[in-house]
Formats: structure tokens, sequence, C-alpha cells
């Protein structure tokens, strides 16, 4: 019995050790329809807004790294210039983790910021769930 056991565990290991890695480089697409590009250098993921794609959000600039406990999955931090106000903008820090789940679709959590626009401090900051599409 005890040789199965040591078998079974040694297959659990093999296996989860042979995960393909999913490359997350290109243009991935929010359901709102806010473009981000990602680009993977070796274990570093980043994170950077299509301009264009969103109106309230001038730049998106998130660095990731891959996490060794689990190959497609990435956690960092980084910044988003919002527009607060038609004359108005802020840079708030933000925290993504994430893990490209396929070839076609992330899923993960981002910070997500009220903020106020007078003083462009944080009113409240919570987790929202990302979930990204290949777009190209």
């Amino acid at each position: 019995m005890k040789t199965v056991a040591t078998l079974l565990i040694s297959f659990l290991i093999q296996a989860s050790s042979q995960i393909p890695k999913n490359n997350p480089n290109g243009v991935w697409e929010s359901a709102s329809g806010t473009q981000y590009e990602l680009r993977l250098n070796g274990e570093d993921l980043s994170v950077r807004l299509v301009p264009g794609t969103n109106a309230r959000f001038v730049s998106y600039d998130v660095d990731l790294k891959n996490s060794k406990d689990e190959t497609n999955t990435y956690v960092g931090k980084g910044f988003l210039v919002a527009k607060v106000t038609d004359d108005k903008q802020c840079k708030f820090e933000m925290e993504w983790q994430l893990t490209v789940v396929t070839l076609d679709r992330i899923l993960g959590a981002t910070s997500n910021i009220v903020p106020d626009p007078e003083t462009c401090t944080v009113k409240e900051k919570t987790q929202s769930q990302l979930d990204l599409k290949r777009k190209k």
C-alpha cells in the first residue's frame, strides 16, 4: 500500500510540473472593451493600456512577476492615470494578479479605485475580477 501511495504522489508531482506555459503576449480585451498589451520577458510580464480603448484611463502600467508556485500565474503592481474630471487626472497604485488559463483567456483580480476627484486620494479600494480575452 505504501508503494502505491508513493507512486501516486510521484505521478502527481510530475504531472503538476509538466503544466504547459501559456503565452500571454499580445493584445487582450476586457468585457468593457478596454484593451491591454501584454509582453512577457523571461519571468517579467508588463501590462500597458492600448491608447484610446478607455475614455477614463490615460495610461496603465503594471509590471508583474511569474509566481514560482504556479506556471501561468503573475503578480505585481503598477500605476493607473485616470481622468477624474474633464480637466483633472490622478495617478493611483494598482495591484494585479492574473492567470493565463488558456491561450485565449486570462482570469484574475485587480484593484478597483473610487477616487476623490478634488484631492486625488483613494476614497475606497476594493478588488474586482479580471476576465480578459485575446484580441490579437
